[in-house]
């Protein structure tokens, strides 16, 4: 019967850890985002940021996953991440400071009772009112968590008789290490392994230095939710995922062999008796010693991190990974950086079309899109790839709760991703048509494909200057008057086919394949200075944009 009690208090545990942990990102919703991106401009900021966030959502695996998404989309450096990590993980062990100092202090159950039942009975007539709602489900959550403890705490001392803890004390304290790291990698969550173990202390099940070592190896245990997590991202996704995994690894092995020594000067200099106390403080101590021990050689490690995992071709063709969670401020960063990154890739892709990258000898082949040796197709299909991880993503993101702003932003990009792929297909279609002008012996005809090549020179010339204009109001006006001039030379290279045709200079062929080509070039230039205001202008001005009358 014990036995059943406590593993039910481990599950209403967990259970209030869980709705605790939603409802205080539901109620701090954009403000929290917005926060922990402020504070992570700079290294002492990224620490101070990632305690005072864990502090406020406890759970330093949520925000641990919240910094990958930041890193996946671009928003923050990993170097600044690693501030994050180590600060959340001293936030994270506030829950353990008022388990051991209420939850073991007072008749717990005698309080969580009522919250339960009150809080419970609230939420069903205030469903209609969500602030109100969530705010009464944190007093549920809370009220969960306690009863959950006082189960735990009830049964404790029969369960943990009938395992014998003890038993394992002949293979050492390290086996201790083992098993809380066995049990956080099971329940992913550090804080119920550390409230079972003060259950286990509190009862006297182990001694101190056990409980300690089960917290070692919490701490150990904590980092394989986000390692795992990290697996399938970019090489900055990695590089946090293991600096994570690595600063957890090297506090936990030194705590580990000066642990002797710690526990005396919890003991004997700091003068905290109650064991309970002591080891909260321990764990606290551990993550504080995690800041010291790295924070002097961040830059180094940092360094390490990036040889060790090195961007690949995969990375730079997409800002976007599966793994990469579902919240909607990070998805409007993710899918900008996203749309401007492929818009430079098209850019590059037409280049290459046209035989222009000579002219950029020192630019990478697509940035790391695509080697020399691939063919223009590969080279596209590539790019439809990156188009279909974008839409899957935006798929994705539609089971996600998108205020109206933010909707009409991801649409927006979304008609970004599909002008550029608009553009790199019109290009590709004529490719053809351009290597047989190129290798013509007819001079009028070489000469057309010349002049194509240079007015492409000077249009993306302006398209780049364009792109990094900030000003909204004069990129508007800027891109009016870059798409009359398209139109104006498409004009211009008309008549000029057609006066080539009356002096016999061509013949009707040629001229039908020209005009034909001039036409889709027209359209790609289109296509891009539309990919553009969408993602760089308002809604209503890339709407207006859109219908811009063609002289």
């Amino acid at each position: 019967m014990d036995t059943w009690k406590f593993i039910a208090g481990l599950g209403l545990f967990l259970y209030g850890m869980t709705v605790m942990e939603r409802v205080l990102k539901n109620l701090s919703g954009r403000s929290f985002k917005l926060f922990l991106r402020k504070y992570t401009q700079s290294l002492p900021k990224a620490i101070v940021g990632g305690a005072l966030i864990t502090g406020l959502v406890q759970s330093s695996s949520v925000v641990s996953l919240l910094v990958l998404a930041f890193v996946e989309a671009g928003t923050i450096t990993f170097r600044n991440a690693l501030g994050v990590i180590l600060g959340s993980n001293v936030g994270t062990t506030l829950t353990s400071w008022i388990v051991a100092t209420i939850g073991f202090k007072l008749d717990i159950e005698s309080y969580s009772l009522p919250i339960v039942g009150i809080s419970a009975i609230a939420m069903f007539f205030s469903s209609d009112q969500k602030s109100i709602y969530n705010i009464f489900r944190l007093c549920f959550s809370f009220g969960i968590l306690f009863l959950g403890l006082a189960f735990m705490k009830g049964s404790a001392e029969s369960f943990v008789s009938d395992i014998d803890l003890m038993t394992y004390s002949r293979y050492g304290t390290w086996i201790f290490v083992l098993i809380g790291f066995a049990v956080t990698v099971l329940i992913q969550a550090s804080s119920a392994t550390v409230a079972i173990t003060l259950t286990a202390l509190y009862t006297g099940a182990i001694n101190f230095p056990m409980a300690a070592a089960v917290v070692i190896g919490s701490e150990l245990g904590t980092t394989i939710k986000v390692v795992m997590a990290g697996l399938g991202g970019t090489a900055d996704k990695k590089r946090v995922a293991w600096g994570n995994f690595t600063f957890n690894f090297v506090t936990c092995v030194v705590v580990f062999v000066f642990l002797p020594w710690l526990i005396t000067f919890i003991r004997d200099v700091v003068n905290i008796k109650d064991p309970l106390i002591g080891l909260v403080f321990l764990q606290t101590t551990m993550n504080l010693l995690s800041i010291l021990l790295f924070v002097p050689f961040i830059n180094v490690f940092a360094n390490w991190l990036s040889r060790r995992f090195a961007d690949t071709a995969e990375d730079k063709a997409s800002f976007i990974g599966a793994n990469l969670p579902v919240v909607p401020e990070l998805a409007v960063d993710a899918m900008l950086h996203e749309g401007n990154n492929l818009l430079k890739k098209t850019l590059e892709f037409l280049e290459r079309l046209l035989q222009l990258n000579d002219r950029n000898a020192e630019r990478r082949f697509l940035g790391g899109l695509s080697k020399p040796s691939d063919t223009v197709n590969t080279i596209y299909s590539k790019l439809k790839q990156t188009e279909g991880s974008i839409l899957e993503y935006y798929t994705r993101l539609q089971t996600s709760e998108l205020n109206k702003e933010q909707y009409n932003q991801l649409n927006q990009y979304i008609t970004t991703t599909r002008y550029c792929i608009r553009a790199a297909k019109a290009m590709k279609d004529i490719h053809h048509n351009l290597k047989d002008f190129q290798a013509t012996a007819n001079d009028t005809l070489h000469m057309q494909y010349q002049d194509l090549q240079k007015d492409w020179m000077e249009f993306d010339s302006m398209f780049q200057s364009l792109m990094r204009m900030e000003d909204s109001k004069r990129l508007f006006e800027e891109l009016t008057l870059l798409m009359r001039r398209a139109f104006h030379n498409h004009q211009r290279s008309s008549g000029e086919i057609l006066e080539a045709l009356h002096k016999k200079a061509l013949h009707e062929l040629e001229v039908s394949t020209l005009m034909n080509v001039h036409h889709e070039v027209l359209s790609v230039k289109k296509s891009l200075l539309r990919a553009l205001a969408h993602l760089r202008l308002n809604p209503a001005q890339s709407d207006e944009f859109e219908f811009l009358p063609e002289s």
